[in-house]
């Protein structure tokens, strides 16, 4: 989807583009809207992702998750509290949805292979006999171009709906299965937001350019009852990052342990 420069100043759908992109997460599993961030944030993320990658090694099969650092610019209220986005998953999942800090990276360095097909969740209550509406939703922000030279992800529209026994099949049947049905790449420029169900059918595909490809990643949950407590398990967030966020943000995050 491309916003109207009206929608991008004032970081909001207009109603009737709001109604079309929560119809194509329901329907396909996921929307992009292209190229909503400034190109000077997408920048200035990107060069603090290349500091931070820095210290990292790639792991053997060449992709993986980069935690982020809890300083500017990735606590910028663009990536923890991401307006356009939030806006359909709210419209989707209610205004009480919740995530965990840190948020990631879905990095692929050069030379990295091709995934096997599979969905990121299952679905919440498998033996249903239909998909019920989703419990976890994602946000990516590319901070590069996706192409296919680069290894864009590969998607099967609808594929988040299907709810049936060879769901449990091993990667080469499903991956027989998946040719039966049309897929389609995520290209799109550096900049945009791609919403999608976390049941919809992906794979990264080979990163055959010299550089790296990554995406900022930021799981959203539907709230549930009681359903966070398992959070108390988890590694603390200092308060003094916490104070730091935008009232949107601490709010999103009000159940994670804080020290």
């Amino acid at each position: 989807m491309i916003l109207s420069s009206e929608e991008r100043q004032k970081r909001r759908l207009h109603e009737a583009n709001l109604t079309e992109a929560v119809r194509h997460v329901r329907e396909c599993g996921y929307v992009i809207l292209e190229a909503v961030l400034p190109r000077t944030w997408v920048k200035a993320v990107g060069k603090a992702f290349e500091d931070a990658s820095a210290e990292y090694t790639p792991p053997e099969e060449g992709r993986g998750a980069i935690p982020i650092r809890y300083e500017d610019p990735f606590l910028d209220p663009l990536a923890t509290a991401n307006p356009w986005g939030l806006q359909i998953i709210e419209a989707m999942m209610g205004d009480d949805v919740w995530s965990i800090f840190p948020y990631h990276t879905n990095t692929s360095w050069p030379g990295a292979g091709m995934q096997n097909i599979h969905r990121d969740t299952k679905h919440l209550f498998p033996d249903f006999p239909v998909a019920l509406p989703p419990s976890l939703l994602i946000i990516h922000i590319p901070l590069v171009d996706f192409t296919d030279e680069n290894g864009s992800t590969e998607v099967w529209p609808g594929s988040h709906l299907i709810v049936d026994p060879l769901e449990e099949a091993t990667p080469k049947s499903l991956a027989e299965r998946a040719t039966a049905m049309p897929s389609v790449r995520t290209n799109m420029p550096a900049g945009s937001v791609l919403v999608r169900d976390m049941r919809v059918w992906h794979r990264g595909m080979p990163n055959r350019s010299r550089t790296i490809r990554t995406m900022l990643s930021i799981v959203y949950f539907r709230q549930f009852h009681r359903y966070p407590d398992h959070l108390v398990h988890m590694d603390e967030i200092p308060e003094v990052v916490l104070v730091r966020l935008p009232e949107r943000a601490r709010h999103i995050y009000r159940y994670h342990p804080a020290t």
